[in-house]
């Protein structure tokens, strides 16, 4: 599905259910947008008083009000991928309207779920220069999860980020917020940027998704972390830094710090992968940064907790172990590694037991030497000897009374 030429939906080195879950996710949003948008074509967005909230979705999950007008004279608005300056403040709808975060002339990539979902849902339905109102419900806010009170917000650029400072926000919480768009500008071709901006991208793609993986929403961070390799993938004939006379000059340590960075992101994208039950797709990412580096203690032990997952225990044993002597001092290392020996030793008396059945030499046929014999058996033993008694008494009589003839 595309627009304009661009493609809406990530793209995707797996075909694993959660691919298609993402795509349905997107596909779902811009239908919605879609629908928006034409019904402020038959209407026109000016038919309402500026003061009244406007459903934006048709489900009064998201409303607007306009606080100024943008240009809408090429009828353009920001595409996904985009990069859009803008500013905002996000409160609580409670009355007392404590601030959320607020930042102002902040660029990010529209559609990466750099900001909560509400603020780009709103801005793809944006002119250039428009200011709004919105009433965000919890579903494009903070969601199930909420936030507490010196949790992280995970602002994107910022590394260490602040940590939250208001009232808990529960489930149920909604959210205000005023957004303006400034401007923007289309994503440029990855190949032409230098290799410090492209890892600065990668890492800010990257410190998002665990922030949104932290949150539980690993259907996120994976398209996060998918955008980070994005940016840091190798482009044709090895990943160089462009110099202003356009010669291709490769820097050797800039490049192997552009790869370490892209298998930090494979690594933490298969525990995200793991999370979402998409196994395969992680086995391949944990693959690609053991395949670099044999000795990667946290990919072993993700990979042992795939194919745990996988059900391939004996693989998963092996795999614990290597993580054990990659890091024998890592606790979570060490109980993985307990675990698969407890599967393995489960398997092996399983497998025993199978085996005996087949052979026909099962334990229940081999009687317990401290088991009491049965009064049946008791029975039949002693009729046996009785009857055995008295032959031999018959046959002594008999040879008697010959000898006395």
């Amino acid at each position: 599905m595309s627009e304009g030429g661009r493609t809406l939906v990530d793209k995707s080195e797996s075909s694993s259910f959660e691919d298609l879950a993402s795509a349905a996710a997107h596909e779902i949003e811009e239908a919605k947008l879609a629908e928006a948008a034409a019904a402020e074509k038959t209407h026109g967005e000016h038919d309402k008083p500026a003061d009244e909230w406007q459903d934006m979705l048709g489900s009064g999950a998201l409303l607007k009000k306009f606080i100024k007008s943008g240009d809408e004279s090429n009828g353009s608005r920001p595409q996904r991928s985009d990069i859009c300056r803008i500013s905002y403040e996000l409160k609580l709808r409670d009355g007392t309207q404590n601030i959320v975060e607020k930042r102002d002339h902040v660029k990010i990539y529209l559609g990466d779920n750099e900001v909560l979902q509400g603020l780009d849902l709103a801005l793809t339905l944006m002119y250039k220069g428009e200011a709004c109102r919105l009433q965000i419900a919890p579903r494009f806010a903070y969601g199930d999860i909420g936030l507490k009170p010196g949790e992280s917000l995970g602002l994107v650029g910022e590394v260490d980020g602040p940590k939250y400072e208001g009232a808990t926000i529960d489930r149920d919480t909604w959210l205000e917020a005023r957004l303006e768009l400034h401007d923007w500008t289309e994503e440029p071709d990855h190949d032409t940027l230098p290799i410090a901006e492209r890892m600065e991208i990668g890492i800010r793609r990257r410190c998002r998704g665990n922030w949104w993986y932290g949150r539980g929403e690993a259907q996120l961070a994976v398209q996060l972390y998918r955008r980070a390799l994005d940016v840091l993938d190798e482009s044709e004939g090895g990943i160089t830094d462009p110099t202003p006379n356009g010669e291709m000059v490769h820097t050797t340590d800039a490049l192997h710090a552009l790869l370490q960075e892209r298998l930090r992101v494979h690594n933490n994208m298969a525990a995200a992968q793991l999370k979402a039950g998409a196994y395969d797709a992680a086995l391949q990412a944990v693959t690609r940064v053991l395949t670099c580096q044999p000795d990667n203690a946290k990919a072993l032990y993700r990979k042992s907790r795939i194919l745990t997952a996988m059900g391939r225990n004996a693989e998963a044993l092996e795999a614990a172990r290597a993580a054990a002597s990659a890091a024998p001092d890592d606790v979570g290392v060490r109980k993985e590694l307990s675990k698969c020996e407890q599967k393995a030793t489960r398997d092996r008396s399983v497998e025993r037991r199978l085996a005996k059945r087949m052979l026909g030499t099962s334990d229940q046929s081999k009687p317990s030497p401290d088991k009491k014999p049965s009064r049946a058996k008791m029975f039949v033993w002693g009729s046996f000897l009785l009857s055995l008694l008295v032959g031999v008494a018959s046959v002594l009589v008999y040879r008697y009374k010959m000898q006395s003839q």
